[in-house]
């Protein structure tokens, strides 16, 4: 009515827009459409806030289109198997349990008997009550004429209830209730709910989406576990028909982030003055990188190689206040045990030590990193000894199988200046292919490698690795552990670059 007079007050006050006559509400915003659209000239902005389109129940559009599920991390298991229309177990049995055979014969049944109620009704009250009909209308007459009176019984019939289900768990000879499980197997049924729940749907129309958000899936999972629910979650999408299953989540486990995917990964961090911090939203797509890595690496590699050179060293990072990017695990064994040795608690810092697995991966590593909101410190080895080293290893060669590895040494040697040229320009370094040792604010640089590192200037740390090789307490070769522990209990505190390098990846994670 609201509106009727709304639109009857309009044509009234203004009698030049020529407004048809509406008797009732669909009339009027058919009326007012088919006005806007022949006066299109005469309309103008507004800002409407009362719509239908938003949200995922009721009459909203999106309704329509996206079935949204949102798992909070308070979420309680026992809830989400009531059989009722808005949970998980509730949905599940809709898609799955067809209740209209079972409600038809339910209903004969109960018209049966209410029929027999009746009859029973009729037997015992109804020669009683005709007498007392009788009686009543024959004192009425007495009154008035022409009306008798009718006395009935009323027959109750029960409502005919839906149909529900229960679920309980069974361990063993031992049947109980979903309340009375773990929260981790509580957690897992929902999860499994779910996941039952997409792959039965039929999206009506095959428009509509199954959206599935969960926060922190990690909750009371061992780690195994875990991986299986990230494995699964992934497969849901990957095997959903046309895309129509969406899952998003937000997690502080690394074992949930695969940098295959770096694309579809959104970093979050706190941003600005302390009394007034504002949340960023940070992401990285292909075309980031190519613009990024122009001119350093192949845009065919960056599409290729991106995710998957990535793909065991990068989750970690990403919820890193910093990160030092190293080439290989004896770095990253040296350096961790610098700060252990110096007490200093790089976890507690936000900071984290990579291995990127080789130089040729630092640069994509920093450069997903950094775009995502992460600074990167990178270390790396100039090699610049590697050429003679690798000569003097094939001496005792013959001459021409001596020289055919020579010419493929120096192919190599070439191909590092090349590589250490590219690593500082991309760091916005002064370009040189063989740099110096140095440990600068964003990186630092061994001239040659780590072990010709320690071997000149930390001669104890060459010392201690001798003798735990010599006792059998360590090993041979590049070893971590055996790294590790001489790091630890050399009998002089280690150079002066090693240190400075973990004091300008705390300065970056400030």
């Amino acid at each position: 009515m609201d509106k009727r007079r709304a639109y009857s007050a309009l044509r009234e006050s203004d009698p030049d827009l020529e407004l048809p006559p509406a008797g009732n509400a669909d009339a009027v915003d058919e009326a007012m459409r088919l006005w806007e659209l022949s006066h299109r000239e005469r309309l103008t902005e507004s800002e409407v806030e009362d719509t239908h389109f938003f949200g995922f129940a009721g009459q909203s559009l999106l309704a329509k289109l996206i079935d949204f599920v949102f798992i909070s991390a308070d979420l309680r298991a026992y809830e989400e198997t009531d059989d009722r229309r808005n949970t998980a177990i509730g949905r599940i049995l809709d898609h799955a349990v067809d209740r209209s055979e079972a409600t038809e014969q339910l209903g004969e049944i109960e018209e049966n008997a209410h029929q027999a109620r009746q009859d029973v009704h009729t037997k015992v009250y109804g020669p009683v009550l005709d007498d007392l009909s009788v009686a009543l209308s024959d004192e009425v007459a007495k009154f008035t004429t022409g009306r008798q009176v009718v006395v009935t019984p009323i027959v109750q019939a029960p409502k005919l209830s839906r149909t529900s289900f229960e679920v309980s768990i069974k361990d063993g000879a031992a049947k109980t209730s979903v309340y009375r499980q773990g929260h981790g197997f509580q957690r897992a049924l929902i999860i499994a709910a779910l996941k039952l729940l997409a792959e039965r749907m039929n999206p009506q129309d095959g428009t509509r989406t199954f959206c599935l958000a969960i926060e922190e899936p990690e909750l009371f999972q061992h780690p195994p576990q875990a991986k299986t629910f990230a494995s699964v979650l992934r497969e849901l999408v990957a095997s959903s028909p046309e895309g129509r299953t969406q899952v998003m989540y937000a997690t502080h486990s690394p074992i949930f982030i695969d940098p295959r995917d770096y694309h579809q990964i959104r970093r979050l961090s706190r941003e600005g003055a302390a009394e007034h911090p504002v949340t960023q939203v940070w992401q990285v797509t292909e075309a980031d990188l190519c613009q990024t890595l122009a001119g350093l690496v192949k845009e065919e590699s960056i599409k290729r190689y991106a995710g998957t050179r990535c793909s065991n060293t990068l989750a970690e990072g990403f919820f890193a206040h910093a990160v030092m990017l190293v080439e290989g695990f004896t770095e990253e064994a040296v350096l961790l045990a610098c700060a252990e040795r110096h007490r200093r608690n790089l976890g507690a810092l936000g900071v984290t030590v990579i291995n990127a697995q080789g130089k040729d991966n630092l640069l994509l590593c920093h450069a997903i990193l950094t775009t995502l909101g992460v600074p990167c410190y990178v270390v790396f080895d100039g090699d610049a000894g590697m050429e003679q080293r690798k000569r003097e290893s094939v001496r005792d060669l013959a001459q021409e199988k001596r020289r055919e590895k020579e010419l493929e040494f120096e192919r190599q040697a070439r191909k590092n200046a090349g590589k250490n040229a590219d690593l500082l320009r991309y760091l916005g370094a002064s370009v040189t292919p063989w740099p110096t040792t140095a440990a600068e604010a964003t990186y630092a640089v061994f001239h040659d490698n780590l072990e010709t590192y320690l071997e000149t200037d930390w001669p104890a740390w060459w010392a201690r690795r001798r003798e735990l090789i010599d006792s059998g307490d360590g090993f041979a070769g590049k070893d971590a552990v055996t790294y590790r522990e001489a790091t630890l209990t050399a009998s002089s505190e280690p150079p002066v670059e090693l240190v400075a390098m973990l004091d300008n990846v705390q300065h970056l994670a400030k």
